[in-house]
């Protein structure tokens, strides 16, 4: 399973044609193995989220360890569930909100919006982790715990990835066109997004433990990163470098 692309250079002289020992074209192009950009992207998937597992999985463990010493167990399970409350509550309204918008307008444009919204929630959910427990207590745990989550998501979605790329269908050769077009497995600049966000629901948990009034200001400044996160997000899935 391959595909070719014709070269710019000038074809062989007449004594030596250029002949194409896979297709018998006479043309100078060069084959891409799609079978290994497919496999490469299942192998990309899985150790992107595995390492987001690991990494989420340590610090929730030491936040949670440190939450029972400090405040107790109660208060760090409470943290911790009300984040994942809070989490999936954010994450189906996202969903929602995605659903809804892409009978209106583009796929990138309902993406956005559903960030947006997801976006507008998280202060709101660690005002709630604030109210249930305050402290740094409430904002470690909520942030190892939303970093946790999406770190499961990842790995669901890594998982129907994998099994969708090697699927046979329409469905299955739209996704090995996709892994085929974008030859980039996920890196520092997902992860950074995603660590980022742990760290940004632990500050908001800590700053409306101190003032709750202050998420007004919160809401609207998520929002404002999440349109710019976005913004990068798209830019680097439609802009690629010249012969990547």
């Amino acid at each position: 399973m391959s595909q070719h692309t014709t070269n710019a250079a000038a074809p062989a002289p007449a004594d030596d044609p250029y002949r194409c020992e896979h297709c018998d074209d006479s043309v100078p192009h060069k084959h891409l193995d799609v079978r290994a950009v497919v496999d490469a992207a299942r192998e990309g998937a899985r150790r992107h989220a595995l390492w987001m597992l690991v990494v989420a999985g340590v610090l929730a463990a030491a936040a949670l360890t440190a939450g029972v010493a400090a405040a107790g167990a109660p208060a760090a399970i409470g943290a911790l569930a009300t984040t994942v409350g809070g989490w999936l509550v954010a994450t189906a309204v996202a969903v929602m909100v995605v659903g809804l918008a892409r009978a209106r307008t583009s796929d990138t444009r309902a993406l956005v919006l559903g960030s947006l919204a997801s976006a507008a929630l998280l202060p709101l959910v660690a005002l709630a982790v604030a109210l249930v427990v305050g402290g740094w207590v409430g904002a470690v745990v909520a942030g190892a715990a939303w970093l946790l989550c999406g770190a499961v998501a990842e790995g669901v979605r890594a998982r129907s990835w994998r099994a969708l790329l090697l699927a046979p269908g329409d469905a299955g050769e739209h996704a090995r066109g996709a892994a085929v077009a974008q030859r980039r497995p996920a890196g520092v600049p997902e992860l950074a997004r995603w660590l980022v966000q742990g760290a940004l629901v632990a500050v908001c948990a800590g700053l409306t433990a101190l003032l709750p009034v202050v998420v007004v200001v919160l809401v609207p400044l998520s929002m404002v990163l999440a349109v710019g996160a976005a913004q990068q997000a798209v830019r680097r899935q439609t802009v690629r470098p010249a012969g990547a």
